[in-house]
């Protein structure tokens, strides 16, 4: 039996304020089959629920059409409501202790559908319901109890029986599995997958990316009453398309996870919908996004742009203007302008030489919009090279670079100073990359002036305050007047991060930023860094020779070895299942399992084979020879002629 849902739009009236739950949401089910729905809290997941069952409020206001079976459910009357409802379609709502009544011992809310509809007497629902309590793992000693009496694990089970108690062809599970252990997720999604292998179609409403993707064909995401978009479970972590999609991945933690949670800049908790009067009583209706802190006056949506614009990493003037709609990419239905998760940096077989040492081999590098790519490898691999050519202070000797679809070679030599605003840089040993001269004042401010000539002193002053506050440091005036010979070592690297982003930079080149600072301090450094990120939108290029704390803070991690990029991967599944023996070598090195003699390695011009044949464990004559190729393996690039897999 399928279930298809079109056009819903969901508002809920309170006075001249209501709020907009679900917008135009279409969506098909079909038996045996999970869809997912997944969002932040007050994204419109329970209301799409409550309205496949009719039980929404008297001042919810629908459009839209809900069929079940190619019949509409959506116009029924209470009386033809209450004979699909349990029998055809039942939910297990979300809260469960707060959906049983207090009064009653469990099993006879178990046998209640039966008794209800007349299907067996009291004595045989009950025993009928003592059956599904044992099917769900709720035993004779339980039977007979009352709620306050259970725990939540039990509750929940007890309300999946109810659920199933008329083997409905379609279930709505609402957070089946929050609050509760391990093994009893376990169990609940065992039980889904019965209800599957039975042909019942299951909508799975959860904040649980892990199940969503063990459990359902099918996620769709919702933003604020908008379908963002509807993916393959399998690529729910691995392959998102849209910006929220990824930003949800990366708050979600996994026994897989490496780097620290990030959340998403900024909050939205409602979406209103209201009128205002005008001249001649003339009104016009318009929407606003209720988030922390905010007033009527700035919490406005677009008026016909995308909702998500203000927390998105990569939105563009053209997100508040322009209509969206869901349009199919690789497999997925995305609502974006961008076409999903953009490239902020491109480089294209970007190569660099110092006389007669290679320091970089032609390379291919993509930074997406939002991202924290880390470069790990030895010194002298080719990291801070690289990573200058991506900051515009390099040119390469050959390659393309792409900044935001523009050229960056021709974009420098006809605006340098446009490019260099889109670019902060952090860099290696900051006490020598501020002038002794400059007061903290002065070196915060140097960037704004030159490139905001016309700025006030008192604009300039207030700029830099707003910066500095950002960074975690003081404002006082006589912090502003110190020298760099006044601070400490954190200090100065947090003077050096306010400079770098004093002109709202997209990209953060930070070379080796931690490198100089105690463990107490780098942590703290380190939690700034992730904390601007998701505040301002970064995408961080990081580079570091610590591969432990690449872990904490990369979304994805490219190894350097010799100047080439010999792996680049999620860091997730480059640090649990390294592909290059390289890369292995350095994970092996953190924890003391890499030998204590290594020999060096020569990137002199003509040298041929793999460069690290000379340390590789298992070399064959043609590492000697032939340089490999690149290769794609689960979700990663590697080069190697025999990876490890």
């Amino acid at each position: 039996m399928s279930l298809n849902i079109k056009q819903l739009s969901i508002i809920y009236r309170d006075g001249s304020h209501s709020i907009q739950a679900l917008e135009e949401v279409s969506l098909t089910l079909v038996p045996g089959e999970c869809l997912a729905l997944v969002g932040e809290s007050g994204s419109g997941k329970t209301t799409l629920g409550n309205a496949c069952m009719g039980l929404l409020p008297s001042n919810a206001l629908m459009e839209g059409k809900i069929s079940l079976n190619g019949r509409r459910i959506d116009n029924l009357d209470e009386s033809a409501l209450n004979e699909i409802r349990w029998n055809r379609i039942a939910m297990v709502f979300q809260n469960g202790a707060a959906n049983l009544n207090p009064a009653y011992r469990i099993v006879d809310q178990v046998a209640e559908p039966l008794i209800q509809r007349g299907l067996l007497s009291r004595r045989d629902a009950n025993a009928k319901a003592c059956e599904a309590l044992e099917q769900m793992g709720v035993f004779d000693e339980h039977h007979y109890f009352y709620p306050h009496q259970l725990s939540g694990g039990q509750i929940q089970r007890v309300l999946l029986a109810m659920a199933m108690i008329l083997e409905p062809e379609v279930i709505i599970l609402d957070e089946p599995t929050s609050s509760l252990d391990p093994l009893s997720k376990i169990f609940i999604s065992d039980v889904i997958i019965r209800l599957k292998s039975n042909k019942m179609s299951v909508i799975l409403i959860t904040h649980d990316l892990e199940i969503a993707v063990s459990l359902a064909e099918s996620v769709s995401i919702l933003y604020l009453g908008q379908i963002m978009e509807i993916l393959p479970a399998k690529d729910l972590l691995s392959k998102p398309l849209h910006p929220y999609t990824l930003a949800l991945g990366r708050s979600y933690p996994t026994m897989t996870t490496a780097r620290d949670l990030g959340g998403i800049k900024g909050d939205a908790f409602y979406r209103l919908v209201h009128q205002h009067g005008r001249l001649d009583q003339e009104k016009y209706k318009h929407t606003h996004i209720q988030v922390a802190g905010s007033s009527h006056k700035n919490g406005h949506a677009p008026p016909a742009g995308c909702l998500f614009q203000k927390r998105c990493a990569q939105a563009i003037d053209r997100c508040l203007t322009e209509p969206l709609t869901l349009e199919n990419i690789d497999g997925h239905q995305v609502r974006c302008l961008r076409q999903g998760i953009a490239s902020l940096l491109k480089l294209n077989g970007v190569s660099k030489k110092y006389n007669e040492l290679i320091a970089l081999h032609p390379t291919d590098l993509s930074l997406k919009c939002g991202e924290i790519f880390c470069l790990v490898g030895e010194t002298g691999s080719g990291k801070t090279t690289l990573a200058m050519i991506a900051a515009g202070m390099l040119k390469p000797e050959s390659g393309k670079r792409t900044f935001d679809g523009r050229d960056m070679d021709k974009w420098a030599r006809q605006e340098y100073q446009s490019l260099a605003r889109r670019i902060g840089v952090i860099y290696q040993n900051p006490a020598e990359s501020i002038s002794p001269r400059f007061s903290v004042l002065e070196a915060v401010a140097e960037p704004l002036k030159i490139h905001n000539k016309d700025n006030t002193t008192k604009e300039v002053y207030e700029r830099v305050s707003e910066i500095l506050a950002k960074v975690r440091l003081s404002t006082d005036h006589s912090f502003l007047e110190r020298y760099p010979h006044e601070l400490n070592m954190g200090a100065i690297q947090r003077v050096c991060m306010a400079r770098a982003l004093i002109l709202n930079p997209s990209l953060l080149v930070a070379d080796e930023p931690t490198s100089s600072l105690d463990p107490s301090v780098q942590a703290k450094v380190l939690k700034l860094i992730l904390d601007l990120q998701i505040e301002l939108g970064l995408s961080v290029l990081f580079i570091t020779h610590n591969i432990g704390l690449a872990r904490k803070i990369g979304d994805r991690i490219g190894v350097m070895l010799a100047g080439c990029l010999v792996e680049v991967g999620p860091a997730s599944m480059v640090l649990s299942s390294p592909i290059h023996p390289y890369t292995r070598l350095l994970i092996d090195s953190v924890s003391g399992k890499a030998g204590s003699s290594l020999k060096p390695i020569s990137n002199v011009v003509g040298g041929k084979g793999c460069p690290f044949a000379s340390r590789c464990p298992r070399p064959k004559d043609i590492c000697l020879e032939k340089k490999p190729e690149i290769m794609e393996i689960n979700h990663c690039r590697v080069r190697c002629h025999f990876p490890l897999y």
